[in-house]
């Protein structure tokens, strides 16, 4: 006998905050994207379009709007708290609209966020805490300054403006969150590391047995680029203008930059390579600037090997001939790391690259490793905060400070997980550390 489903409990009756983000191309060939609050049901159908979006805080102040400007990430977070006041505790709090937020209900959403784990079921980092209170705080601030007197929630109430001195003597004015939250910080797994050692083994198997993307393993891990980002690299060549440029004196390279300006369209399929998260030229580091060079030589004679859009000349290549994804490159990354990078430091005299590979079994070695690699690499090497900031081309320095604060464990942490493993292998038998 069927039972009569609940009408409340259908699809067509369920329904979420979510976001919608639309990509479009200028008539230069310029990809920028448009992000949207909208609520879809059970389905994952959009019922209907809101306007939250222009409250998230991007360039609310300015009269210039980059056209690539868009609160994509920020949405999320925004997305994420009316869930959670209006879905997931709407018999709680019973509340219909959004003016009807209280500080409480506030503080409550940051709490669930704060212990709350990831879809990979680890918990949030500090760093994702403090961006959706910064972020939802921020939101609620814009709509209680056009919205204040139907608002239930005033701005005094849940942050402070604070005027503090710089050291040019110039006053700047920063909003500080009322609210403070409990987290549980995770023990980063131990492997974004990639030892000296395994990477000059890695980087002649990639020239070997993965030619399409061994120069893309530079990019990332003498430039500090994002995977993504590596797939919107142009040939010097290209009509859409050189993407990497070198500068000679007396027949010498002296500085190599990539084109990572602008988000082109590489595809004649219109399909999204990859993000550039900072639009900037990239500089490869001095250190490594004469490996780099080789490297580029070898992936010009890959490419006059193979077939490409010649109207686009991406450096990075699929078997058709259309410019590599960010998914495509991290698919033959993982297959070279499983194939070849893997057997191969098993069958090493190294005892330590006979246990870096025993720890690719258990764990996945994915491109973002590289950069973590180039950036180990900075600090060992002496660069302070802001250098490091530059050469990884990233928009605050607060990933180099969290790299500076470790530095003395990067020397250490391999040789602790070497000392680990080699006391498990010989508890099964390693006959190789017997003699």
């Amino acid at each position: 006998m069927m039972t009569k489903q609940n009408p409340e409990q259908s699809p067509e009756k369920i329904h979420r905050y979510a976001v919608y983000s639309h990509q479009a191309v200028t008539e230069e060939g310029m990809v920028y994207t448009r992000s949207f609050i909208v609520i879809k049901n059970g389905y994952g159908v959009i019922t209907r379009f809101t306007r939250l979006q222009d409250y998230a805080g991007i360039y609310d102040r300015r009269t210039y709007l980059p056209i690539t400007s868009d609160p994509e990430a920020k949405l999320y977070y925004i997305c994420a708290m009316l869930n959670h006041v209006f879905v997931e505790n709407k018999d709680v709090f019973k509340i219909n609209h959004i003016f009807e937020i209280t500080k409480d209900m506030l503080q409550q959403f940051f709490s669930s966020y704060g212990l709350g784990k990831k879809p990979d079921g680890k918990h949030r980092g500090q760093a994702s805490i403090e961006n959706c209170i910064s972020t939802v705080t921020y939101f609620m601030g814009n709509l209680s300054r056009k919205f204040g007197g139907y608002m239930k929630l005033s701005r005094s109430e849940f942050y402070s403006e604070k005027i503090y001195i710089t050291k040019k003597g110039r006053q700047v004015k920063q909003i500080v969150p009322a609210f403070q939250v409990r987290g549980i910080r995770e023990v980063d797994s131990l492997f974004r590391d990639i030892p000296m050692k395994a990477f000059e083994l890695l980087l002649p198997l990639a020239f070997r047995y993965a030619q399409d993307i061994a120069f893309a393993i530079c990019l990332q891990a003498f430039a500090g680029l994002r995977p993504g980002e590596v797939c919107n690299v142009r040939q010097e060549k290209s009509p859409l203008g050189a993407g990497i440029r070198f500068t000679e004196m007396e027949g010498h390279v002296k500085k190599a930059e990539i084109d990572l300006r602008k988000e082109l369209v590489l595809r004649s399929d219109y399909v999204a390579v990859g993000r550039i998260k900072k639009e900037r030229l990239q500089c490869v580091y001095p250190a490594f600037l004469a490996t780099f060079c080789t490297a580029y030589q070898l992936h010009k004679r890959f490419l006059e090997s193979v077939s490409f859009e010649s109207e686009y000349c991406p450096m990075f290549v699929n078997r058709r001939g259309m410019a590599m994804t960010y998914d495509d490159y991290r698919g033959r990354f993982q297959k070279l790391v499983e194939e070849y990078f893997r057997p191969e430091l098993l069958k090493s005299l190294d005892p330590q690259l006979r246990i870096y590979g025993q720890l690719l079994y258990e764990n996945r070695l994915g491109p973002q490793s590289l950069r973590h690699f180039y950036t180990v690499q900075l600090v060992l090497r002496g660069e302070d905060i802001a250098n490091i900031q530059f050469w990884r081309g990233d928009q605050s320095p607060q990933s180099a400070f969290a790299y500076l604060q470790n530095k003395g464990d990067l020397n250490r942490e391999l040789e602790e997980s070497n000392d680990r493993l080699a006391r498990l292998l010989l508890e099964i038998g390693g006959q190789a550390y017997e003699s």
